[in-house]
């Protein structure tokens, strides 16, 4: 049973990570493979190569925007396989797939440069988080905006597996605990949770006291990028964040003014982000296992004048400008990456600074200021830029 139900997490994981892919996995990228599919290549395994162990890999597809896995063909194989002579459709996407250890990798056909000499490399399976090691752990409290009384939070958490096998808790193991989860705490009452990860696919468990992600963790460094939002009217928040990871960097943003009680482990600072100052707190090389509590007592709010000025800005747009919102937007969007090419933020600053758009641009989606297709593709470049600054 424990193989069965483990096989079913990954496949609707499997398929819930496609159906969320379905718009960038699109069929330009087979034109190489000229209507027939030739694929030909080596499985390694990276923690013990060594050992001779037989490897299921299985050629498979899915229609854009369905809910069906379809395996087109599969090999039992100690090493080399090939799959020849398979015509494309190109409404599908197709993918290889080897499952070792109950750990899926995924090769997608568009991440493969050379059709003839593909390297697919496995890693035997950890079920303890032991050589998990936490490089960068942030959290932003932005600007309230003056039309919302809101609070919506970002954090980015950037990690490493130092070792050589993957991560893979068994959510079938009845004495589990939180102990061997990938685990991270949240304030008390939060809402709205949404979690992304460069994590192969897998499922976000969500818990009174923050959330636990299921996805495999392979030897590498990792991205987490979370946002949640707090009760409508809340004005403090008490975080009791644990670090069973450590952390070597910890850092949490929050609008100036705001009162904050000062820890002890962290240090205070101001830094300037996109011409707002925020209050900083951060600490180095804290300790695997370490609590760290944070008292924000009251939260800087927009004043009435700040109140004031946002109203006659966003009506004086709408009488001068008298176009769409799409159209606002891409004039923004060019103002924010003009300033962004006039300025030479160091890099911390220039990460803050893309999680607070992320940030707006979330709170546009959900006001219905910006189409789903423009947030989608905007999110991901801004996530993808992020990744680049750590």
């Amino acid at each position: 049973m424990k193989k069965i139900s483990n096989l079913i997490i990954l496949l609707v994981a499997l398929i819930i990570f496609l159906n969320d892919s379905s718009t960038y996995l699109i069929a330009d990228h087979l034109d190489k493979y000229d209507g027939e599919i030739n694929l030909k290549g080596t499985i390694v395994n990276g923690t013990n190569p060594n050992i001779i162990y037989e490897y299921q890999i299985s050629l498979m597809s899915t229609q854009n925007s369905s809910t069906e896995l379809i395996e087109i063909d599969s090999k039992t194989t100690s090493s080399n396989f090939e799959f020849s002579k398979i015509n494309i459709d190109e409404s599908f996407t197709y993918f290889l797939m080897i499952t070792h250890q109950e750990i899926p990798t995924i090769v997608f056909l568009e991440e493969i440069d050379d059709q003839y000499e593909i390297d697919i490399v496995v890693h035997d399976r950890a079920f303890t988080p032991e050589d998990i090691s936490i490089i960068d752990y942030s959290i932003m409290i932005p600007h309230l905006s003056p039309e919302s009384d809101v609070i919506s939070i970002l954090g980015l958490i950037s990690f490493e597996n130092i070792g050589n096998k993957t991560f893979y808790a068994d959510l079938s193991d009845p004495n589990l605990s939180g102990l061997n989860l990938l685990r991270f705490s949240l304030p008390e009452n939060f809402e709205n949770l949404s979690v992304d990860s460069d994590l192969p696919p897998g499922n976000v468990m969500q818990i009174p006291t923050g959330f636990a992600l299921s996805n495999p963790v392979p030897p590498g460094q990792h991205q987490i990028l979370y946002s949640y939002s707090m009760p409508r009217n809340t004005t403090s928040i008490n975080y009791t964040v644990r670090l069973p990871f450590g952390a070597k960097k910890f850092k949490l943003l929050a609008p100036e003014k705001t009162d904050i009680n000062k820890n002890e482990i962290l240090t205070n600072e101001l830094t300037e982000v996109d011409e707002k100052i925020y209050e900083v707190l951060s600490g180095n090389n804290i300790k695997n296992g370490e609590i760290i509590n944070i008292q924000i007592n009251k939260i800087a709010t927009p004043t009435f004048y700040d109140k004031f000025l946002s109203f006659t800005k966003k009506n004086s747009i709408s009488v001068l400008i008298g176009t769409s919102s799409a159209t606002i937007l891409l004039i923004l969007i060019f103002l924010s990456i003009y300033r962004n090419t006039q300025r030479n933020y160091k890099h911390e600053d220039e990460e803050n600074e893309l999680i607070e758009k992320i940030l707006k641009l979330d709170e546009r989606f959900k006001n219905k200021q910006i189409e789903q297709e423009e947030y989608i593709i905007l999110r991901n470049s801004y996530k993808k830029r992020i990744k680049g600054k750590i």
